[in-house]
């Protein structure tokens, strides 16, 4: 973590932690970074349906044209929107402004690559200097920058529309409902979602700033009356999305909440139906994604968490997918982040293409049984892990560091990790044997971690 910026951008509650003078100073920072290396850089900038997404936007605006900075404002939409932009103008950055999943009261400033790419740690640094430094570049009245608004909502959509096969989907007519959650998504996903020849039910689909429908994390507990929507019409699935609709998590025709690493493992596969190359996801996805890449005669390649490493691993060794656990998909040929319109696109083909229900689609995928949890700890936590694969490697089992401590066993693996936000050390536990054995992983990974503890 950088004195400002987090996972991903910079976040906090709007009037506290993050306000208009703070977007100012740091958009003109970022400005001043890019004057550094081009003359008269471009940066294209949107943001998400907050009710401060407004005020902060125009406080980053103000920077980046004192600075210098030509801006092209692409409004209100999904992140991935915003980074499709990037690209398709062709731009020296970027800037997204959301909170994604977090509540209402929340909100950020996502700094982008030209390429559309979240900015770099390195690159986080040197504008977090300028920023901190107030080492401004102040252009003059001839050298102030030039603002224009450009619509690209059409252009992202269609670009969707034409990366699946539409006669198959169109044959089927899936019903879907979609939940937008009162999100950026709103915009985009259920005019994708009809285009490509589905059958809409859209929910909470109206734009709020305050996301009176339900908090913005599309997870279990703030589905439940989405559950009920699809038990009560039974469509053949149902998507819900976060604040800024970079991701999409999936029910199928039941109720039943899927976790992610199943419905990216289906939208992988029809991403290597089309392109066969190497898939990159973290050492926290399950081993679902290493079956279904090698069915379909590909390598995977793992990394540590964060779908910013992920981009970076998808972009430095030419990966044609990634993504996480937690249901985010990176189709780098599209754009260089996570996108849940492409997701759920890709998943209506998977479903289309099969000819099952959703339930039966996902059953045709290898059986594994996840348990995940978190433990309170203070200190250093980091240092506490690196004693666990101490521990364990003591014990004969075979580890892997690249993010905490993943211990190997037969048929699946536990992994200890540090948070770097929290005072916490999450478990996360996978075999293919059974509940209770995957249960029993997580007490082995508790039983190194209160030994560890006590040997600081």
């Amino acid at each position: 973590m950088g004195r400002l910026f987090g996972t991903f951008g910079v976040r906090g509650v709007f009037g506290k932690e993050i306000d208009c003078h703070m977007a100012y100073g740091l958009a003109k920072a970022f400005g001043t970074f890019l004057r550094r290396s081009v003359d008269r850089p471009k940066v294209v900038i949107g943001g998400d349906t907050r009710s401060s997404t407004k005020a902060l936007k125009d406080a980053a605006i103000s920077g980046l044209l004192s600075s210098g900075v030509d801006v092209i404002d692409v409004g209100t939409l999904p992140t991935p929107a915003v980074q499709f932009a990037c690209r398709k103008i062709g731009v020296d950055g970027g800037i997204s402004v959301t909170a994604s999943h977090n509540p209402p009261e929340y909100n950020g400033l996502k700094l982008l690559e030209g390429n559309g790419m979240g900015l770099s740690r390195e690159k986080e640094a040197k504008v977090e200097d300028i920023f901190f430094s107030e080492n401004f570049f102040d252009a003059d009245w001839r050298g102030a920058g030039r603002y224009r608004e450009v619509d690209i909502l059409e252009d992202y959509v269609e670009a969707i529309v034409s990366s699946v096969d539409v006669e198959l989907i169109r044959e089927r007519k899936p019903f879907v409902v979609a939940d937008l959650g009162n999100g950026a998504g709103s915009l985009t996903l259920p005019y994708v979602l009809e285009r490509i020849g589905c059958r809409v039910l859209s929910i909470n689909a109206h734009p709020s700033g305050a996301f009176t429908a339900r908090n913005p994390e599309p997870n279990e507990e703030n589905l439940k009356d989405l559950v009920k929507v699809v038990k009560a019409i039974r469509p053949d699935f149902a998507v819900a999305q976060d604040g800024d609709a970079d991701r999409a998590v999936f029910l199928d025709e039941n109720g039943s909440f899927i976790q992610g690493d199943k419905t990216f493992a289906l939208a992988m596969r029809e991403v290597l139906r089309r392109k066969k190359g190497l898939v990159v996801t973290t050492v926290a996805t399950s081993l679902v994604i290493d079956d279904v890449a090698r069915e379909m005669g590909c390598d995977v390649m793992r990394t540590k968490v964060g779908d910013l490493v992920v981009t970076k691993a998808l972009l430095e060794h030419g990966g044609v997918v990634g993504g996480e656990e937690n249901g985010g998909v990176i189709f780098p040929d599209f754009t260089l982040g996570r996108d849940g319109a492409m997701a759920t696109a890709k998943i209506v083909e998977a479903l289309s293409r099969s000819g099952k229900s959703f339930s039966g689609l996902l059953a045709e995928l290898p059986v594994y049984y996840q348990v995940k949890t978190k433990v309170h700890l203070e200190g250093d936590r980091k240092r506490v892990v690196e004693i666990v694969n101490d521990l364990a490697r003591e014990r004969g089992f075979k580890t892997d560091v690249t993010d905490g401590t993943k211990i190997l066993v037969e048929d699946g693996w536990v992994l200890v990790r540090a948070s770097g936000t929290e005072p916490i050390v999450r478990i996360f536990a996978e075999t293919r044997k059974s509940m209770e054995e995957a249960k029993k992983l997580i007490d082995m990974a508790k039983d190194f971690l209160e030994r560890a503890k006590k040997m600081i």
